[in-house]
């Protein structure tokens, strides 16, 4: 069987999400990131299926059927006050061991690749929208907050680093996709 990703930017091209330094458009980073590293799994043989630029989260999350075997991710960019820094990973209130350790693993990769902190795995209820629906779906799932668009530091460290940063995504899916 091949092995499946369902990998999506969160934001399309009608919801900007958060507003950065320079203007920066959490919607626009996120697709970037996302084509990065859907690019690497492609070249690894992988089937990758994605959200289109212009689909709501919930019309994707509507035709999207992962199994427990496959992973699921969603980069996103935190925003606050243009002072608070770091990378969290954020995994459904009833996480399974995988969605779990590929979080972890994750978190703690990012923060070191940027040299920015490691603000951990946090549950969805802890997230400032408290419920996510992309938890709901099956498989290793997980929404890393990469770092604070609104933070300079943390935006020149990412775009210093945007390409190990997905290199390192990439391999962390292929080890928790098992199929």
């Amino acid at each position: 069987m091949k092995k499946t990703t369902y990998s999506s930017a969160g934001h399309h091209l009608k919801d900007s999400g958060a507003i950065g330094v320079n203007g920066r458009k959490e919607n626009e980073e996120t697709m970037i990131f996302r084509d990065l590293v859907n690019e690497e799994l492609v070249v690894m043989g992988r089937t990758v299926v994605q959200d289109k630029d212009t689909e709501t989260l919930g019309q994707y999350l509507g035709r999207i059927e992962p199994t427990d075997k496959d992973v699921v991710i969603e980069p996103h960019f935190n925003a606050f006050n243009g002072k608070a820094s770091g990378v969290e990973v954020l995994v459904a209130d009833n996480a399974n061991d995988r969605s779990k350790a590929m979080a972890k693993e994750l978190v703690a990769g990012y923060a070191k690749i940027m040299d920015i902190p490691n603000r951990g795995v946090k549950t969805e209820s802890q997230s400032a929208r408290g419920k996510l629906a992309l938890m709901r779906k099956k498989g290793a799932v997980c929404l890393p907050e990469i770092c604070f668009i609104d933070n300079a530091s943390d935006m020149a460290a990412y775009d210093r680093n945007k390409m190990n940063l997905a290199c390192f995504t990439v391999k962390v899916i292929a080890k928790y996709d098992l199929n």
